[in-house]
């Protein structure tokens, strides 16, 4: 007879210890239960895209909803980052300059930088094992040396069609005392392409 494993940890105490941020239990406990607001699971799964398009809510393999899940894709492979938080930085570059004998100064808006990109998440492995085939795809993800696709519900509102991005940093924390789960953390810039043009 086969003895079942019971495996208790939690996700959100796990990404607010290593690296400051708190997330929503996991793996998708607000299905068929209601939510604040008053939405329930079955409203989810009728609504789970964006008006852009992008997956809002996704079910796993248990049939429960879980938020905004951010896939990188690359030659039609894709590669997903289990209960992830993403998180988007823009910045300007505006050249001040004083004015001579008055109150105040002239700004002038030189460009809109590259956003940064945090995505903070839990890599799970099945049954329990150390999640090491999943650790290989990031792996291999970090290796590729050039842009690849950032699908999320929440960079689509900043990025446009032909934006994508570059991994820049990988982290891995300290491991925890839970086998099976390994926090990962991700930083990437948008890659706009651009049109040279010679005469």
């Amino acid at each position: 007879m086969k003895k079942e494993i019971e495996h208790r940890f939690d996700i959100k105490g796990i990404l607010e210890d290593l690296v400051g941020y708190k997330g929503i239990l996991f793996p998708g406990v607000f299905a068929g239960k209601s939510l604040p607001g008053g939405y329930a699971g079955d409203a989810i799964a009728q609504n789970r895209y964006a008006k852009k398009g992008a997956i809002l809510f996704r079910a796993d393999r248990q049939g429960s909803y879980y938020f905004m899940p951010v896939t990188f894709m690359h030659q039609g492979k894709s590669y997903e980052i289990d209960c992830a938080l993403i998180s988007i930085t823009g910045k300007k570059n505006i050249i001040t300059t004083a004015l001579v004998g008055q109150k105040g100064s002239v700004r002038e808006l030189i460009n809109i930088e590259d956003y940064k990109i945090n995505i903070v998440g839990a890599v799970i492995g099945e049954d329990g094992q150390w999640p090491e085939e999943k650790l290989d795809d990031l792996n291999e993800l970090f290796t590729i040396n050039e842009a690849i696709e950032l699908k999320c519900a929440l960079t689509d509102i900043f990025f446009q069609d032909s934006d994508k991005v570059v991994i820049t940093d990988l982290n891995f924390p300290a491991a925890t005392q839970i086998e099976h789960v390994q926090i990962v953390e991700i930083q990437c810039e948008t890659d706009k392409p651009f049109e040279l043009i010679l005469k």
